[in-house]
Order: structure tokens, then sequence, then C-alpha cells
């Protein structure tokens, strides 16, 4: 597939005190897709699928606070609820009033927190290996088993592609030269260092004012038609989150991504976008 297509549209909403950043990949007049990144990531780890779906839906990808091309937030306000709050001033500037929600890891968190509090506005939503509960992993930095680069920088972009390759060993090459150059911003020095605020990847921070979200509450409440997708060597969804999520949820699909890891859609690009269409096509009114 070209890598040199037509270029997304880029669009600020101001929100929340912050400048929030996300891509519109067009076709405006069609069904609106709205994808949220992982931990550590941005808006164009998802080229690929948005140039496969652009002709046949409006697709919408964010960068989250502290994230791509997005404000970072003061302090450590990268509550669950923070997040949420952007998806929402995101989408009421854009006018969006029904969609699919197409979220991955942290994203797919935020995804079913907005499907719980405005069920009105998401006709479908997918999960990408991320469930309603967060597996057992101790005191670890939760992104050292979600696959993300830790904050370190680069003397140049190749250097960067060659250390994500050893991260991303499965997915091709240029899906990760793509995510390396629109991921990194140039230092002083003239190094490079990803662009995401290094706070980002610790143990989530409490926000006084906002509640602390039970997504298996969540979870029981969402009776939209509902795809999880997970990696074959993600450690992220185990088997007890998928059969809970499976009792859980009112009308809930699973499936397994082989030759795969936390980032499915990197990894098996292909086979991520024919679920998706798949997904689309058995929930299409």
């Amino acid at each position: 597939m070209s890598m040199n297509p037509t270029p997304p549209q880029s669009h600020i909403v101001e929100a929340n005190g912050l400048r929030l950043h996300h891509l519109d990949w067009g076709t405006a007049d069609k069904h609106p897709i709205v994808m949220l990144h992982g931990i550590r990531l941005h808006a164009y780890v998802w080229g690929d699928f948005c140039r496969r779906f652009r002709a046949s839906h409006h697709v919408l990808t964010l960068d989250q606070r502290g994230h791509g091309d997005s404000t970072w937030a003061p302090g450590t306000h990268y509550h669950l609820h923070d997040y949420y709050e952007d998806l929402h001033a995101v989408m009421e500037a854009r006018g969006l009033e029904q969609v699919t929600l197409i979220g991955h890891s942290l994203g797919a968190r935020v995804c079913l927190l907005y499907s719980y509090l405005h069920p009105e506005r998401v006709r479908r939503l997918v999960l990408v290996d991320m469930g309603a509960g967060l597996p057992h992993i101790g005191p670890r930095d939760f992104s050292r088993i979600t696959e993300t680069p830790p904050p370190q920088d680069f003397a140049s972009h190749a250097e960067a592609i060659e250390y994500l390759r050893g991260i991303l060993s499965i997915g091709p090459r240029e899906l990760i030269e793509e995510s390396v150059v629109h991921g990194m911003r140039e230092l002083p020095s003239g190094r490079f260092t990803w662009k995401y605020d290094p706070v980002l990847g610790g143990p989530p921070q409490p926000r006084p004012d906002a509640r602390e979200w039970d997504l298996w509450e969540a979870a029981r409440a969402i009776d939209c038609p509902t795809l999880l997708l997970h990696g074959e060597y993600s450690k992220v969804v185990t088997p007890d989150i998928i059969s809970r999520m499976q009792v859980e949820m009112a009308d809930l699909r699973t499936e397994l991504v082989e030759r795969a890891g936390h980032a499915l859609f990197t990894d098996q690009p292909q086979v991520f976008a024919e679920s998706v269409t798949r997904f689309l096509q058995e929930t299409a009114d």
C-alpha cells in the first residue's frame, strides 16, 4: 500500500486549557470513526488503517493530551477523566453525533468510559488489546508490557527506527518508520526524542475533583455492539479478563489476533483491518 496518499488534515480544538490536535482523514459525509491511541503513542500510529478506510468512512485520529502534537498537561493531569473530557470536547467541536469508537490500550479505557457516559453517541465500540480490567503486573512501569519506548533521545530518525524495530519486531518496517517520523521532536541539541510528555507511563494519578471510575461498571452498562481484539503475544488482556468481559458485556465479540503483541494493528495491519471490516459489516444498520 502506498505510503504517500493525500495526507490527513490537522485540526486543533482548544479545550480544558489545552490545544488538542487531531487528524481528519476525510470523507466527511460518511459514518465517522474516531480512534484513540495508547500510552506514549500518537495519532499517526493508525495510518495504515486510515488509508484503508478513509474512502468509506470519515476517520479522525486524536492525539491525546501529552501525546503527539497536543499540549502537555500541567503537572500530572493525566487522569482517565481528563482524557474523557478531551474526547468529549473534540466530539462536540466537530459536531459528531453518532460514531464508531476504536481505542487501543489507554485509548480503549477512554472509549469505554465515553461509551458509558454517552451511549446515545456511540454506535459501535472496538477495544484493541485492552479490557475493562488491568492485568496484575506489580510495581513495574505499565508501559514496559505495552511495547512503548521509554524516554530516550537519538542522533537521528534512522537510529530511532532501528531501536523501535527491536521493540516492535513483527510489524512492517514502513509502519515503524511512519510512527517514528511523526512521533518525534527535535531537541535544541539537534538530537531527537519522542513527542510524549516524559511523566507518562507511571501509575495512574488520582484527581481530587473527579470520580475514580470502575470500568467494569461501565462495561456492564454498555449495550452497543463491541469488539475486543487481543494479541496472541500480549500480556495485557488475560484469559480471566476475557472471560469476565464475555459475561459482563451485553453484545461482545472477542477475537484473537495471531502473531501479534499489544500493538496488534502494527504487527498485523491487514488482519486488524479485516477484523474491523467484518465487525462493521455484521453490525451495519
